[in-house]
This record gives C-alpha cells, sequence and structure tokens, in this order.
C-alpha cells in the first residue's frame, strides 16, 4: 500500500504544486494590501499583566464505551516575575457509544464549559490582569450553537438549571466543572419527579436532554463572561476559516499569508450581524438562544487579522468591544507583540503546553486506572 503511495507522490507532484500555484494566481493583490495596514510593532518590554486559557480532551475507545479525559487551566504573566498556573481544572470519566458519531463535539464543549470557567474564575480573583487571551472566537462559538429539538416542557424546566449555574458564576461560587456531567442523576431525576408528579407522560431522549443543558451552561458562562469581563478578553485565531473578508475561495488568513510579507493589520471591522442563522424548510431564518437572546446578540465585536512580526503567522484578533479605533487597537497589539516570541503569545502557547493531554498522557491515565477492556482492534 506504501509502495503505491509513493508511486502516487511522484505522478500527483505536478498536479499538487500547480494547486497552489493556481491560489495565488487568483488573489486580488491590490485589494488585500489596500486592507493592510503596514505597522512596525517595536514595545520590547511587557508592563501589562496577561493571562491566557487553554484546555485539551482525549479519549480511548474500548467496545462498550470511550473514556475520555478534559482540561483546562490559565496561565498569568506579571512583568518581572515568573509565569503562574491557576483555575486548573479536569476530569476523567465514560461515555456510551451512542454518541460516536459526535463524541468530539461533545468533548469540545465539555472542554469549552471548563475553559470558560477557568477563565471566569482567573479574572475573578485576579481583579489587576490586563488582558485574558483566549484561544479561538467566543462570537464563532455563539454562531455555531447547537440546536436541539425537545418538547417544550422539558426546556422550560431546565432553563431554572441554568440560572443557578448562572447565579453562582456571578457569586464567585462555583466548581470548575461541567454541571451537565457532575450532576447527570440529580438533573434526569429532577425531571422524572416533575413528570410523575403531574402524571405526564412525555417521551425524550436522555442524551439528547444533557446536552440541552450542557448547552445551556455554555451560554450562561459566555453571558456572565461577557457581562463583566469583556474589556479585558482578547480572542486569538491561528488556524480561521473564515474568507468573508475577501471572498476568495480559501481563507482570508492564507490570503493574507500569500500576500503580504510585513508586520501590520487588515482594516478593523465592526460585526453587526450576530443573530443566530439556521437553514429551516430550504429557507435561512433567524432563530433565539435559548437563553439571554437579547443580550447575546447586543454583543458587537471588532474583528481584524494581524502579522506582529514580518516572519509570524497571520493571526485572527476579536475583541468583544464594538468600533474600537487604531490607536486603541495599536496599542493592544504593542502589547502582545512585548509578550511574543516568533510572532505570537508566548502566553497562550505556554497555557497549550500545560494543559494539553497527549496520547502519551491518555496510555498513563488508561494503564493507572487498569483499564483491560477490549476496543475491538485488539488483533491489529
Amino acid at each position: 500500500m506504501l509502495d503505491l503511495l509513493y508511486e502516487k507522490t511522484i505522478t500527483k507532484k505536478k498536479h499538487v504544486k500547480h494547486f497552489f500555484k493556481d491560489i495565488k494566481s487568483n488573489i486580488d493583490y491590490k485589494q488585500v494590501e489596500k486592507s493592510f495596514t503596514k505597522y512596525e510593532f517595536s514595545k520590547e518590554k511587557q508592563d501589562k499583566i496577561l493571562a491566557a486559557v487553554d484546555g485539551s480532551f482525549n479519549k480511548k475507545k474500548y467496545m462498550a464505551c470511550f473514556v475520555y479525559a478534559i482540561s483546562s487551566q490559565t496561565i498569568i504573566s506579571k512583568p518581572g516575575e515568573k509565569i503562574i498556573k491557576e483555575s486548573s481544572a479536569g476530569d476523567i470519566t465514560t461515555k456510551t457509544h451512542s454518541n460516536v458519531k459526535s463524541i468530539d463535539s461533545i468533548l469540545s464543549m465539555y472542554m469549552n464549559i471548563l475553559e470558560l470557567k477557568s477563565t471566569l474564575d482567573t479574572l475573578e480573583r485576579y481583579p489587576e490582569i490586563d488582558y485574558m487571551l483566549m484561544d479561538g472566537s467566543i462570537r464563532g462559538t455563539l454562531m455555531h450553537f447547537p440546536t436541539y429539538t425537545i418538547d417544550s416542557y422539558i426546556t422550560n424546566k431546565l432553563k431554572p438549571v441554568a440560572k443557578k449555574i448562572e447565579s453562582k458564576l456571578k457569586e464567585g461560587n462555583f466548581p470548575l466543572e461541567v454541571c451537565a456531567v457532575s450532576n447527570r442523576d440529580e438533573i434526569l431525576s429532577y425531571l422524572k419527579k416533575d413528570m410523575n408528579k403531574y402524571n405526564l407522560e412525555i417521551e425524550y431522549d436522555e442524551d439528547t436532554t444533557l446536552r440541552y443543558i450542557e448547552s445551556l451552561e455554555q451560554l450562561t458562562c459566555i453571558k456572565v463572561l461577557l457581562e463583566n469581563f469583556k474589556e479585558k478578553l482578547v480572542c486569538v485565531s491561528k488556524t480561521s476559516g473564515t474568507n468573508s473578508l475577501y471572498k476568495n475561495n480559501i481563507p482570508d488568513a492564507a490570503v493574507i499569508e500569500y500576500t503580504i510579507n510585513e508586520s501590520g493589520y487588515t482594516n478593523p471591522d465592526t460585526s453587526e450581524h450576530n443573530s443566530l442563522l439556521r437553514k429551516i424548510n430550504g429557507e435561512i431564518k433567524k432563530i433565539n438562544y435559548p437563553l439571554y437572546n437579547d443580550e447575546l446578540k447586543s454583543y458587537n465585536y471588532t474583528l481584524f487579522f494581524t502579522k506582529l512580526t514580518k516572519e509570524g503567522n497571520v493571526l485572527k484578533i476579536e475583541l468583544p468591544q464594538p468600533n474600537l479605533d487604531r490607536k486603541k487597537i495599536e496599542g493592544i497589539l504593542e502589547d502582545l507583540y512585548s509578550a511574543s516570541i516568533n510572532g505570537y503569545p508566548y502566553i497562550l502557547k505556554k497555557a497549550h503546553d500545560e494543559v494539553v493531554i497527549k496520547e502519551k498522557n491518555m496510555k498513563h491515565i488508561i494503564e493507572y486506572m487498569d483499564i483491560f477492556e477490549k476496543t475491538g482492534r485488539d488483533m491489529l
């Protein structure tokens, strides 16, 4: 098999190289250069307090279920001091194969909830932090928010559960865990008792119901975070796939990478359309978030791409504040540059390195738990 692939490598080499060459030829270089402000960042000494958060998950598949691990952690960098770790969170448990097709999206949701709670915990305990760097996009998370078809009686009963989570988050008295996982049995028992009390016979899928309450928990964390700390948040995406800026058939970040050889940033844009859109009966329609709809849709974001150094990668920056002027943006980017290595904020890389669950870590976890179940691939 590998011999065949090596042969294909030779025969397909010209085609693949032509593909990349063709991509570059379709770029409107003048449009890109017009949208990009060349700016040489020069702030060498970090004088702001920066924090960063990241999360990770990994899993092992067995014939009966998945064993998974999730984690999150923040890192704080103060000028002239050693980096410190804070707000560590994690869990190890199982998930049945009924969700095999969506296991990664489920674990990604769990991980994001832990990241958001770690972020809230750190910002509440360290009010002196100037910036909290987050890997990814809050707006992107909201725009891709999952929707579920569940009986309205069930959804109305679960929303107060999310409101209780909100109260704890605001009080600063909350566990660094996914409540929908930790309180799974309690939530399902609460629903069953309530339906029995009123002699209701409502069919519902337990897994879908739990996914719904998990999504409410995620929304609640985002709402509280934006409500209290939006001025401190800096979302950084190193692999953004959006192409709304140049309308090309490749991501905007790739267009800039192929075109711009200087440091700087693109013209800032303020997002004004933050409604949740879904295709219903062949038509694109606006739908509401199940909670905090008006609040979440009211937030606008300043969006732009940047290269902090000539050789650095293209980063997409998202700030949950609208209409920031260039002086403010350049100040933020100078602060990021002062704490960056090779054009990427070191503290974000450090947060990733500290939290990532590698295959070898997962192997050790399985060994420590004395799990000897069959995977179904044991004979390979």
